[in-house]
């Protein structure tokens, strides 16, 4: 059992949630409350797995953010921003989806179905 959890993550998150909505709904949990649970989560997770893309494409390369005014000294000790042709050549490297970005992306995706048949029922 163990050994399959490990294997396929993802169907075994599946198989999990199948199980849970089951349960809550023997414990008569209505089934649009289950299928906006479902819904949501499920948006919740395609967001992370987009985020999980874009931070392995290199797409946050360049960014600054400057939360308060530095002094003379630190901003002599600062890094150097990068070059123009860094960034971009770092940025025009193939988009790579990892593993977490497939999981979330699989689960999120199943639950949005799922929400949308319980919610439809």
């Amino acid at each position: 059992m163990v050994d399959w959890i490990k294997k396929s993550p993802r169907w075994s998150s599946i198989t999990a949630i199948v199980i849970i909505n089951i349960v809550l709904f023997l414990f008569r949990m209505p089934k649009m409350v289950l299928g906006n649970i479902d819904f949501l989560v499920g948006l919740f997770l395609i967001v992370l797995g987009s985020v999980f893309i874009v931070g392995a494409g290199h797409l946050f390369t360049g960014w600054r953010f400057h939360i308060r005014k530095k002094s003379d000294l630190e901003a002599e000790n600062d890094p150097k921003h990068p070059k123009l042709k860094e960034v971009g050549s770092v940025k025009n490297q193939p988009i790579r989806v990892n593993k977490y970005a497939r999981y979330c992306l699989g689960v999120g995706s199943f639950l949005i179905v799922l929400g949308i048949i319980l919610t439809s029922i």
